[in-house]
C-alpha cells in the first residue's frame, strides 16, 4: 500500500496522477480536514500537525508516505526525515516539481502558491539547490484554497481571484508551477486566463518520479500490495469529504473512516 498524508482534498490530486500511473497498487490517504487550511497556520503548527498525520500512517503499518502538500512537504519533510522518522520512507512533491523546472530548461518560471508556501520559499530553495540561476517569481492567492473546499470549482469569484493573482506574474515567465496540490482542480481556468503558457503540475511529477523510485528501490517496491483498492481516512466531515473528494477523483468514494484528533 502507498500511504498518502495532506491537509485535506488537494492532495487527491496527487493520488489521482499515481492511480493513473500506477492503477495496480492499493493506496491509503488521509486528509486533516478538520484543522486545513495549513496554509494559513504558523510554521510551528504545520510542522507538528504534519507529524502527528504521519505518525498515525506509519502506526497503521505505512512502509513509505508521500506528503501530498506543497505546504506540509515545505514545513516538515526535513525535519520529518531527517529527525522525527529517520529510519522511514518520506517523499514529498516539493521536488519532483522543482526538477521539473531543470529539466525542462526553464530559466524564468512562477509559483503559484499559498501564504505558507510563498513565505518559506519552498519552490525558490528547492530549485536553486540545483541550479541558482534560474529566476523564481512566487505569488501568493491565499483565496483560493477556500475556495476550492467549499466545492466552487468554477465561478465568478473564482475567475476574479485567478486573474488579478495570475496578472501580477511577469510577461516573460516561462512557465508557471501549481504551487499547492488544490490547483489543479481548476488547471482549466488558469490555462485560459494563461494560454499557450506551460504548467508544471508537481502531483503528476510525483507519481512519474514514484514510478522510477520504485525501480530502484525493488525491496519497497515487492512489499506493496496490489489489489487496486483506497482507502481513506479524514479527521473531519466524511460527508463533506466524499462529495468533494469524489469530484476530484472523477469516482465516488464508497467508504471514509473518521478520525477524531
Amino acid at each position: 500500500m502507498i500511504w498518502f498524508f495532506d491537509s485535506w482534498i488537494g492532495g487527491l490530486t496527487v493520488l489521482r496522477e499515481f492511480q493513473k500511473i500506477l492503477p495496480e497498487y492499493d493506496y491509503c490517504y488521509f486528509g486533516d480536514n478538520a484543522r486545513c487550511p495549513y496554509g494559513d497556520l504558523d510554521d510551528a503548527l504545520i510542522r507538528q500537525y504534519t507529524e502527528e498525520g504521519v505518525e498515525f500512517l506509519f502506526d497503521q503499518g505505512a512502509e513509505i508516505v508521500i506528503l501530498a502538500c506543497n505546504t506540509a512537504t515545505a514545513h516538515a519533510i526535513r525535519y520529518l526525515q531527517q529527525v522525527r522518522f529517520p529510519d522511514k520512507k518520506i517523499l514529498g512533491v516539493t521536488i519532483p516539481g522543482a526538477e521539473c523546472v531543470t529539466e525542462g530548461g526553464y530559466k524564468k518560471i512562477g509559483v503559484l502558491a499559498t501564504e505558507s508556501t510563498v513565505r518559506n520559499r519552498a519552490y525558490k530553495e528547492r530549485v536553486h539547490i540545483i541550479d541558482d540561476t534560474i529566476h523564481i517569481q512566487e505569488i501568493a492567492a491565499p483565496e483560493l484554497v477556500p475556495l476550492i473546499e467549499a466545492g466552487i470549482f468554477e465561478g465568478t469569484a473564482m475567475e476574479q481571484i485567478l486573474s488579478n493573482h495570475l496578472g501580477k506574474f511577469d510577461a516573460d515567465i516561462e512557465a508557471l508551477i501549481l504551487g499547492c496540490t488544490h490547483y489543479p482542480i481548476i488547471r482549466r481556468h488558469i490555462e485560459t486566463i494563461l494560454p499557450r503558457l506551460p504548467i508544471i503540475d508537481p502531483g503528476y511529477e510525483s507519481a512519474i518520479k514514484f514510478r522510477e523510485y520504485l525501480i530502484r528501490h525493488p525491496s519497497i517496491e515487492k512489499n506493496l500490495s496490489r489489489w487496486g483498492k483506497t482507502m481513506f481516512f479524514t479527521s473531519g466531515n466524511t460527508e463533506n469529504f466524499m462529495k468533494t473528494g469524489s469530484k476530484i477523483l472523477e469516482k465516488d468514494i464508497a467508504h471514509i473512516i473518521s478520525l477524531p484528533l
